[in-house]
């Protein structure tokens, strides 16, 4: 009997021919749950697969999204502001790009009455916004004496703003350099500031005033021999010696925090922090990056905040007995595509799913992800167990959504099979779209290609509610980082070398007492 079962021929192998799933075959899919939008909360939380407006079955799963749409193409409406609102009912955090502002709008008074916590990041009108000091968790991270993860947050924040100056030429000898130079002098300051003084604003004053010919070199004396800092500094000062270089240099570092020189506003608000990271995947929390998506110059901060997020996330993970968030983070990130690259992103999702994260990635066609993540991109779609295609007139894009869906194959009474697509690229372009519903192709898991017929946010019967007023920004006034005054205190052994438990696993002083230079 039992041999019986192993000896017979797989179904697949039967027959090689594509077809339409059923709705019935899809609704009964291990990963799909039903809910109804109309109660209070609900039991499961995920992609929308097929929807009355009330009754809805989604893929509960911790299965990664993909949807493909060009503009206009309904994603928001079809999948972004549904999504918020199940996630809501479901009990699960979730952090959103959103760059009209409008999925706030449209869904935080929901999210609100569930009890969650709300941060906006609101980069359209940074009056009111939450604030957020990118560098604090690193320096958390650094001063726990967890050094090897807060360098690596650290260079991939100098990764994200050194990714202009890269994408635009192939000589990168200076901005390697720069990239070395900028890593030193803030690994320096994350080591010597005070809680009170580590934000983006002291960094620039610091740097912009000792990364000149005069004053490198005499830093360099003050940072001990084999640490990180003092293999990047010095090797730019033995490589390089003449002034026009190293001012080259330097101002290429300098170009790196241009963003934050010209907008006092921004720098401002990063100078603050009012964001607690680390508790955020321990309680209900909804997260809004409201990002200009008609002009490009804030979208690095999305791909800083997501990594360092998603960063902190794994760090908190770890901690739980089964290396798991006690809640569920959905990472819902809209114009994926338009976003630099986040670093590290096909490594992010890959191992995301065992601690309870998951991605939900829109962007235009496979044209935006290749150009931004290059090989990695085969990594990220192979991770997303579920394809969504909206509209495209994107050649490949077509031609992959295609051959995806496969071929159905007829028996011919000449002895020839006759084989054609499933859909082919030009029914692919001929799914309708309405004002109130829309066609959607969907490739599920395993499950055969399916077309569902989804309702418009308006035609859900979710609870509406006016969405909570933002808040004026309440920013601290910022404490001055006097790097002058810590360079005299180490001179005459006030304060121990930088460094020196990185290198001896203790604190050494300077002992050079005919020290020429003069502060």
């Amino acid at each position: 009997m039992h041999n019986e079962i192993f000896l017979k021929e797989p179904e697949y192998l039967e027959n090689n021919s594509s077809y339409w799933a059923d709705p019935e075959e899809i609704k009964k899919a291990h990963t799909i749950k039903q809910i109804n939008v109309t109660e209070k909360e609900c039991h499961a939380a995920g992609l929308p697969i097929i929807s009355d407006g009330y009754k809805t079955y989604v893929d509960h799963s911790d299965t990664h999204t993909l949807i493909f749409g060009s503009t206009g193409s309904k994603k928001t409406r079809l999948f972004g502001m549904p999504l918020i609102n199940i996630f809501a009912l479901g009990g699960e955090s979730f952090v959103t790009t959103d760059p009209k502002g409008e999925l706030y709008q449209k869904t935080a008074g929901l999210v609100s009455s569930q009890g969650y916590q709300i941060i906006v990041l609101n980069f359209r009108d940074m009056t009111k916004s939450s604030s957020w000091n990118p560098l604090w968790v690193p320096y958390q991270l650094y001063h726990e004496g967890k050094r090897d993860e807060a360098v690596a947050m650290l260079n991939d924040f100098l990764s994200v703003l050194a990714a202009p100056q890269r994408n635009k030429t192939k000589d990168i000898y200076f901005i390697e350099l720069g990239f070395s130079m900028a890593l030193s002098y803030m690994l320096f300051f994350i080591e010597t500031a005070t809680p009170e003084e580590v934000n983006i604003t002291n960094f620039i004053v610091f740097f912009s005033a000792f990364s000149t010919h005069e004053y490198a070199p005499k830093l360099a004396e003050y940072i001990l021999e084999n640490s990180i800092a003092s293999v990047n500094l010095k090797g730019i000062l033995t490589t390089v010696e003449a002034k026009g270089t190293f001012g080259n240099i330097a101002s290429t570092a300098f170009t790196m925090f241009s963003q934050f020189v010209t907008q006092k506003s921004l720098c401002q608000l990063l100078s603050n922090n009012s964001i607690d990271m680390r508790e955020i995947g321990k309680r209900k929390t909804a997260i809004y990056l409201i990002v200009p998506d008609e002009k490009e110059s804030l979208h690095f901060l999305v791909s800083i905040f997501i990594k360092q997020f998603y960063e902190s996330l794994i760090h908190e993970a770890q901690k739980e007995e089964r290396n798991s968030l006690p809640i569920r983070i959905n990472f819902l990130l809209d114009e994926f595509g338009n976003i630099p690259t986040i670093p590290d992103m096909h490594s992010m999702i890959t191992a995301a799913r065992s601690r309870n994260i998951r991605f939900f990635l829109m962007t235009q066609g496979l044209g935006q992800l290749r150009k931004k993540y290059a090989d990695e991109t085969n990594t990220i779609i192979g991770n997303c167990e579920n394809l969504v295609f909206l509209a495209s007139k994107e050649w490949e894009l077509l031609k992959y959504i295609s051959d995806l869906c496969g071929d159905i194959i007829e028996k011919s009474h000449h002895g020839k099979d006759i084989t054609y697509p499933l859909i082919s690229t030009s029914g692919l372009q001929r799914l309708k779209k309405d004002h109130d519903k829309s066609e959607v192709l969907i490739l599920h898991g395993r499950n055969h290609p399916f077309v569902s017929v989804l309702p418009d946010i308006d035609w859900y019967d979710f609870k509406t509610l006016p969405a909570p007023t933002m808040q004026n920004t309440q920013l601290q006034k910022n404490t001055l980082y006097n790097a002058k005054q810590i360079i005299s205190d180490i001179k005459h052994g006030n304060r121990p070398l930088p460094f020196s438990i990185e290198v001896y696993g203790k604190f050494v002083y300077f002992e050079k007492k005919d020290s020429k230079f003069k502060w």
